[in-house]
């Protein structure tokens, strides 16, 4: 201490230090997540994370260093003492036995560091009599990965066709519960037909737009025909929604598929954008969407329940359109699963409701299968590079030298846009192999 110093502004002069720290420390408890499994809320007690590389050590005979084969990252674990407390904790508690015994991924959410997706390993209860209203969880979870197992890619693209089947039933035999016609005005039954009526005009115009095989060209204008002059009969307020209505969902989700069908991959994609792009949810834009659907008006839910179905159909044959597709180099795939993946995120999001839950299932379970086959696919395909050559070349000389392939010289033209084959710029894009 300097010479001259009091004890006393010494002491003062350290406190005062102690108080600048304590403000500018962070306030943990404001920080921290609410810990929950599945949307179940706990207590963590104490939480542990595990994990580390997945390394095989091969030994030899007479040979004083291993090799070590790192096989990628292990399991990630997540363990801890998880409790739940109160009057009601054997509530609770149940509650969150069935969650931790449910099957499939979920959402847990760790205090320090947020929600991760796990599977439930395993869980051991613990309760003790002077502890009543205290029930602990012994609690070990995997993090979800792949979706699927080491499968081929054929099958996976298989499994994609299955989950839109799945959904194109879905979507025709959820239709009539939503729908409120029964003893209704003229207008509101009316709202049920009217967006039906305007999506099968829309494939009628669409047929004409792009090039559709003519035999298949004339199943679907038959089509087209029958669903607009059975609509005003399956939809009606004579009589509650029943298997008519169903009937008439299911005929459209038909008639929208078999025209995809009918078009190029390509074709196909583009055409069906636009037909879920113009049959957008009238009701999200509106507070209604996420508050109790029986308080909207009879006509907005027949009008939200028709567009839909309508665009349902779409994404279906959207999604199958891109299973059909054939990408030649990594970013072309990338970009497709970025869109499928946004597409189907905003459906999700419009799902909402118990009485959705299975339409969601199925909405997830097919974004899923395509984005597995795409992500699949991408790995196969070879990357795009940047080409220099010190003089202009011709394609077919150029692809020889890329390739030792001419005839890839018409993809090098196509990909570059390049005016004259004869004449290929110095610089250009290629695909790697």
């Amino acid at each position: 201490m300097r010479r001259g110093t009091s004890y006393r502004s010494f002491a003062r002069a350290f406190l005062w230090g102690f108080a600048d720290m304590a403000t500018e420390c962070r306030d943990w408890l404001s920080t921290l997540w609410a810990a929950s499994f599945k949307g179940v809320p706990f207590y963590f007690e104490s939480d542990k994370e595990k994990g580390g590389r997945d390394n095989v050590v091969h030994v030899f005979p007479n040979r004083d260093q291993p090799f070590v084969e790192d096989l990628g990252e292990a399991p990630r674990l997540y363990s801890g003492l998880a409790y739940v407390h109160g009057d009601d904790a054997d509530r609770w508690a149940d509650t969150l036995k069935s969650a931790l015994a449910s099957r499939g991924a979920g959402t847990l959410v760790v205090p320090y560091f947020g929600p991760v997706t796990v599977h439930c390993q395993t869980f051991e209860r613990h309760t003790q009599r002077d502890q009543m209203g205290y029930v602990a969880f012994e609690v070990e979870f995997v993090r979800a990965g792949a979706a699927s197992a080491l499968v081929s890619v054929p099958l996976l693209q298989n499994a994609g066709y299955v989950a839109a089947e799945k959904l194109a039933v879905l979507a025709g035999q959820l239709f009539p519960q939503t729908l409120v016609t029964f003893e209704q005005p003229d207008h509101v039954v009316a709202a049920a037909i009217d967006p039906l009526a305007r999506g099968v005009a829309a494939i009628a115009v669409l047929r004409q737009s792009y090039p559709t095989e003519p035999a298949a060209s004339a199943q679907v204008r038959q089509g087209v025909a029958d669903i607009l002059a059975a609509l005003p009969a399956a939809i009606s307020g004579a009589a509650p929604p029943a298997a008519a209505a169903v009937s008439a969902g299911g005929a459209v989700v038909a008639l929208v598929r078999q025209f995809a069908d009918a078009l190029p991959a390509s074709s196909a994609q583009r055409a069906m954008a636009d037909l879920a792009d113009a049959f957008a949810d009238p009701l999200a834009s509106t507070a209604a969407r996420i508050g109790d659907p029986n308080r909207l008006t009879p006509e907005s839910r027949n009008a939200a329940a028709s567009t839909r179905v309508v665009r349902l159909a779409a994404l279906t044959a959207y999604a199958e359109a891109v299973l059909r597709m054939t990408f030649r180099s990594r970013p072309e795939g990338v970009t497709a699963r970025g869109v499928v993946a946004e597409r189907f995120e905003t459906e999700l999001y419009d799902t909402t409701g118990a009485a959705n839950a299975p339409l969601y299932l199925a909405i997830e379970q097919l974004r899923g299968s395509v984005i597995e086959w795409l992500t699949r696919t991408i790995n196969d395909l070879a990357p795009i590079v940047m080409v220099e050559s010190a003089r202009i070349r011709p394609a077919l000389d150029l692809a020889w030298v890329l390739y030792a392939d001419p005839s890839r010289g018409d993809e090098l033209v196509a990909r570059n846009a390049v005016r004259n084959p004869l004449f290929v710029p110095h610089r250009i894009e290629a695909l790697s192999r």
